[in-house]
């Protein structure tokens, strides 16, 4: 390796690690005190930064929110993938994706409640924007493993694109009841109340 290519790439770490340094920083920010209540300089007290430092790197808080909102509807994009690649029944993908969907939202509960009703409009509708993109790849990932499903004989011949779709509503409908406490349930309850539900409609007789 010639050293100007060793010091990209040192210069690429370096860059990749401040700003997973910021970002850290910033979710614990908003989760703490809210969009509202957080500062840049707020973020960069936390992230032991100079506040010009953290300005290399992101132009202001919402940029450094959309970011984490980005990364985080990516990583529920590849998790989701996860549960319906692996192999095992519909039932069995069907457990995992449920589980997993709200399992991703839970985990960021305290965040979320901070940071849904204060993100800037722009903010918004990017994040809405690539949450119908996520929405719609497992919609497309559910019609696959329904429709093998169906050419085993082992779901109905129903209207499976409806059903890919309702699917993928239905995990993201409990997790969001879950986050605004509509639905205490045990998880495990819950996933295997809707997993019934659901092969009642789908699973051959």
């Amino acid at each position: 390796m010639s050293s100007h290519a060793a010091r990209s790439t040192k210069a690429e770490v370096v860059s990749d690690f401040r700003r997973a340094q910021i970002l850290a920083a910033a979710r614990q920010s908003f989760t703490r005190r809210g969009v509202t209540g957080t500062t840049v300089e707020t973020i960069a007290k936390t992230a032991g930064l100079a506040k010009g430092t953290v300005y290399l790197y992101y132009r202001s808080k919402d940029d450094m929110l959309l970011q984490i909102l980005m990364e985080d509807l990516a990583e529920l994009k590849e998790d989701a993938a996860r549960c319906l690649e692996d192999p095992g029944t519909v039932e069995d993908r069907l457990r995992r994706f449920l589980h997993g969907v709200i399992s991703f939202f839970e985990r960021r509960r305290d965040f979320m409640e901070h940071c849904q009703l204060e993100m800037s409009p722009d903010v918004r509708k990017k994040a809405k924007q690539k949450l119908q993109l996520v929405f719609s790849a497992q919609t497309d990932a559910w019609r696959v493993v329904l429709h093998d499903a169906s050419a085993r004989g082992t779901v109905r011949a129903t209207d499976l694109d409806a059903v890919a779709r309702t699917i993928v509503s239905l995990a993201h409908g409990m997790s969001i009841q879950r986050l605004r406490g509509w639905q205490t349930d045990p998880l495990d309850a819950a996933v295997a109340a809707a997993v019934s539900l659901v092969l009642h409609g789908v699973t051959a007789s």
